[in-house]
């Protein structure tokens, strides 16, 4: 089948790769102009890592990778700890994987090399997707300078998803109250602390940081405040390490002095996700990732969702032909299989805005 993928990113991504391994064309078109340096650091469980090995990116993943020791959550103006979750030994014994942080860029530089070394997929980056046609037998992705014709059309086109709309109509992102400024210090300034995941929670407001990056390159920051004026959501919007102090004035002197060792630039975004859909499907046409489910990031299963989505939708396509009829029921199934996890999920991030402050 011909598969037009919207959007480049983790869950997009993931279900090209998927779906050309299974014998698909696969068509995908990213507004942006290439993978960004920029992003986040991501956690990556089980559920996640399991679907990359599958797809055979094992190593190539574990050479991005750190696989902190344990989870432990800590009180924000003494760092004595309220709970913990040894992984080493632990989570690969229970779930068959070792829990993992990378940077998101890492990842999805990954995931668009490997890609492009399948014949059967196609990268377009610097498209913007205006029109999803579906009148005639068959879908139609009209760009501004293009049309592609499609068995089948996967919207993986973020919070701010062209593809939604067709789907289920229009609707806006909804702003939690909380604003995340974003650091990265290099592990030299840094190599006293242990390689583990901290969650350090306090009124109103969480830090969380992990190391990412070959050999640890940098220590990953997430300083998690409330917020009413900044509404910004683009990563790449910065503001003041100032700033940033003033908002964890107060906290452990072990924050302290990590926020000591950060220079500038610090980057600050507004944290949105949208109400949870109903349907993710209409005919030839699904939504997966950030375009059907749109997540805060207080559960850490973003990405990790989004991979779900892919291998399932990979699942439901196998052996389905360019018959819409036959294409809409396999749609239908993934939709099934995964909508209430991923809602449920998506709740609960959601709540966890309250449970973690």
């Amino acid at each position: 089948m011909r598969v037009v993928v919207v959007g480049a990113g983790i869950g997009g991504m993931t279900a090209a790769l998927g779906l050309a391994r299974a014998g698909h064309s696969v068509q995908i078109l990213e507004r942006a102009q290439g993978v960004s340096p920029l992003g986040a650091g991501l956690q990556v469980s089980a559920n996640a890592r399991r679907i990359l090995v599958h797809l055979g990116l094992g190593g190539e993943f574990a050479a991005i990778a750190t696989e902190p020791s344990r989870i432990v959550v800590r009180r924000w103006d003494d760092d004595s700890v309220l709970g913990e979750a040894p992984l080493t030994g632990v989570h690969d014994a229970r779930f068959g994987h070792a829990f993992a942080n990378v940077a998101r860029n890492d990842l999805a530089a990954l995931l668009v090399n490997a890609a492009s070394a399948m014949p059967n997929i196609d990268i377009r980056f610097g498209v913007q997707v205006e029109e999803i046609d579906q009148s005639g037998s068959h879908p139609v992705v009209r760009c501004a300078d293009g049309a592609f014709d499609a068995d089948v059309v996967i919207g993986a086109d973020g919070i701010h998803s062209v593809v939604r709309g067709v789907v289920a109509g229009e609707d806006s992102p909804r702003f939690s109250g909380w604003a995340a400024f974003r650091a990265q210090v290099p592990r030299g300034r840094v190599e006293h602390l242990p390689v583990e995941t901290t969650n350090r929670v306090g009124p109103g407001a969480h830090v969380v940081s992990y190391f990412i990056g070959r050999n640890r390159s940098h220590l990953n920051l997430v300083f998690i405040a409330p917020e009413t004026e900044w509404k910004g959501e683009s990563w790449t919007e910065q503001t003041s390490l100032a700033s940033l102090r003033e908002a964890f004035h107060g906290w452990s002197p072990q924050l302290q002095d990590i926020i000591s060792a950060v220079e500038e630039p610090v980057y600050k975004w507004a944290l949105y996700d949208r109400e949870p859909l109903s349907t993710w499907c209409n005919g030839s046409v699904a939504l997966l990732g950030d375009a059907a489910h749109p997540m805060l990031p207080f559960m850490a299963q973003g990405a990790c969702q989004a991979i779900e989505d892919a291998a399932v939708l990979v699942r439901c396509l196998e052996g389905v032909e360019s018959r819409s009829a036959a294409v809409s029921r396999a749609l239908l199934s993934y939709e099934a299989t995964r909508i209430e996890r991923a809602t449920r999920i998506q709740s609960g991030s959601y709540l966890n805005r309250i449970v973690f402050h």
